[in-house]
Parts: structure tokens; sequence; C-alpha cells
């Protein structure tokens, strides 16, 4: 394994008692939080990035604390970014590793199965884009990480890309660590193995990548499931959590708000997606843009997008509303067969949401007539014309 150095050691602070947090930097995404739950048996909740396992160790090291000193891992699920720093682990730390029952013996060869997943990625770029330098700009983009994973654990002897599990874990169970006992929830979505433990009493829970300032990505095509994401989410929403610590990104005021602030954001995802395909066929990447907005294209999120909205286009088809357009394979179009829209009604509530946030109905430049009582405005019309009226006549007199 290649030898690492740093220009700067993370910063690690207390944020409960008994309790850090440190920020891993990683080239896929943004940096992972890990959680330091500090008793005689100290244990972390994920360990990041291999290659940048270093800068945990640095970290460790200002609290008096090294990967040879933990005595607990807990991995929230098998991505790359979370749990890759296990290949290696074994040479520094006797520590037992905690995961959901099943993900060991499923990922199987972890390098095997990034290559999997590497795969899966790049066929949504495929089915994203026909124009080919469109392609290879992004699968040039995705290939920049991977590679550079794949060549480090290669040359890696200290690497085993077979993965073990110390304690395989299923909801419901609880572990006691140092006076503390942690429970554990299932919480599938993101990704099939994704639980979300917690400390009993505390009400604080460590949500992984199910609750983030964006939405999480689901891959339908490897491991992800739009439906078991939402039902997670809701399920969290209900939960007495008084603090909620996500592995990337800040860490919400409001945890609940922030919950349901997805729910939403996926909600109108869905309904726009099924919206414009309505209007007219489109594909992948359009739907992207048109969802999310052109600063997605180029940014980091870009391929996460892919997979959100794919995912969101892949349920409809599941429920006969869109299919598949085989244009120029494997780059695909979608078409709305679902009920068609209400013409009468077609665009013209998005249209009025729009302009009342824009400028409110009521403070619109408009011609109006003051308010009077019913039968006031008639009486006054009486009485003036009974006016006119009298002096007509005294004049003709």
């Amino acid at each position: 394994m290649k030898v690492h150095t740093y220009d700067s050691v993370p910063e690690i602070k207390e944020i409960a008692p008994g309790l850090f947090h440190t920020s891993i930097p990683q080239p896929f995404y943004a940096p992972n939080n890990i959680y330091v739950i500090v008793t005689d048996e100290p244990a972390v909740i994920d360990t990041g990035y291999i290659q940048n396992l270093g800068l945990l160790q640095q970290a460790l090291k200002k609290i008096g604390l090294s990967l040879k000193k933990l005595r607990h891992i807990i991995y929230t699920h098998d991505h790359i970014d979370h749990i890759s720093a296990a290949m290696t682990l074994r040479q520094y730390t006797d520590a037992k590793m905690y995961g959901m029952a099943g993900m060991a013996a499923a990922v199987g060869n972890f390098t095997d199965s990034i290559l999997i997943y590497q795969r899966g990625m790049n066929r949504l770029v495929y089915k994203a884009h026909r124009d080919a330098e469109s392609r290879r700009i992004e699968l040039v983009k995705s290939e920049k990480g991977w590679g550079a994973f794949l060549k480090s654990v290669k040359q890696g002897a200290k690497v085993n890309p077979i993965i073990h599990i110390d304690v395989e874990l299923v909801e419901g169970d609880v572990i006691e660590i140092g006076g503390k006992e942690i429970g554990f929830i299932h919480t599938p979505g993101h990704n099939r193995w994704h639980m979300t433990p917690y400390i009993l009493g505390e009400g604080i829970y460590f949500t992984g990548d199910l609750v983030l300032e964006n939405i999480s990505s689901v891959y339908a095509d490897i491991d992800g499931d739009l439906s078991l994401y939402r039902k997670s989410l809701e399920r969290l929403s209900r939960l007495p959590i008084k603090r909620l610590l996500p592995s990337h990104g800040r860490e919400p005021e409001s945890p609940q708000r922030a919950i349901k602030l997805l729910l939403k954001t996926l909600a109108i995802l869905e309904r726009g997606v099924a919206r414009r395909l309505k209007e007219k066929d489109h594909d992948l990447s359009e739907l992207v843009l048109a969802s999310m907005g052109e600063k997605v294209k180029g940014s980091d999120y870009y391929n996460t997008a892919l997979a959100i909205i794919h995912s969101m286009i892949m349920k409809l088809v599941s429920q006969g509303q869109a299919e598949i357009l085989e244009i120029d394979p494997p780059y695909e179009r979608y078409r709305w067969t679902g009920p068609a829209p209400d013409i009468s009604d077609a665009g013209q509530k998005d249209e009025q949401t729009v302009k009342s946030q824009i400028v409110p109905e009521k403070n619109r430049r408009k011609k109006t007539k003051p308010h009077t009582e019913p039968g006031i405005t008639q009486r006054r019309g009486d009485a003036r014309k009974k006016v006119k009226k009298q002096l007509k006549n005294k004049n003709k007199t």
C-alpha cells in the first residue's frame, strides 16, 4: 500500500459527552463524517476511504486514541467511502467489526464488487448520452476516482479484498460499548445493507447516507431501491430523534424537518419527471437537467443525480406509466404511457404556483373597485339620480 503524507490533520471535536466528530476527505463525494464514541472501549462509526486511513489515525491521536486502541468498528453500509479502509485495518487493530448480516457474504471480494459498481455507474452514462464526446467526458471523470482506488489496492501488500465482519447484526440487536448501549435498525433504500446505529436513551442516530443535505444516491440497477428509501425516511420521521448525525455534510438543526424536506423534495422531483414525460419524450440527461438545474451538469453530484432520476423513471416503468425507447442502445429515451393529462388543468396549477412565488396575487397591479357593503352602492346611485331629477325640475320652473 502506498505511504501517504498529509499537509494537514483533520480537526476532531467533542459534539456530545464522550462523542467526537472528525471529517475525512475522499475522492467521490463530500468528506466522510466519522464519529468516535470514547469510553473504556472506544468505537467508531465507519472508517472512511482506504487511502485516507492515515488521516483518521492522525485525528484519533489528537484525543489520545489510535487505530490500535479501538475496540469496536461499526459500518453503516458497504460503499467504498465508508468501508474500504476495512481492507487494511486488520493490520492496525484488533477491533471487532460490525455490519448488517449477509453484507460481507454478498459483497465477497470487495475489489470485484467495486468493478461491478463502476460498470453500473458507467451504464447510466451510456443510457443518458447519445453523443460520444459527452459520454467520454463523463466516463473520464468517473474513471478517475475508481482508477486511483484500484491502482492503490493492487499495489498494497497489506490489503485484503475480503472484508470479514466479526459480528453480523440484525435489526433489534443491542451491543454494549463501555456502558453505552448501541441499537440498530435496518434502513435500506440507498443501499440494501444500510443500517442506522443509535445510542439508546440519548436519541442520537447515526444515519449514514440516508439523510443528507441533498437526496442520497439510489442506484436501482445496483443496490438501491427508491421505494425502500422513501419508507426508511418515513420510518425515521416517526422516531424520537434528538440528534441526527449524517455521514456527509452538516448536522441538521431539526432532524424531523430535515427528513420531511427530503421526502417533500422526492415527491416534487417524481411529479416533475412524470409531468415532463407527459409533455414529450425525454432522455435521462434531459430529465436530470430539467429537474435539478443546469448547475448539476459538470458537478460531482451529476452521477448521483443520474441515479436518482433513473430510479424514478424505473418506478414509472414498473407501474406501467412509462416505457423505454431503445433509440441507439445503450442510449435510450422515455415515453409516458400512463393516463393522459387533463388538458384543461395541465400546467396551470404549476404556473399559478410560480407566479404566486414571484409576485403574490394581492400585490399584482390590478384595477379593483373599493369594498362596499352589499346594497350601499345601489342606494347611493338612486340618491344621486333623485337629486339630479329635482334640480332638473327646478330649472324648468
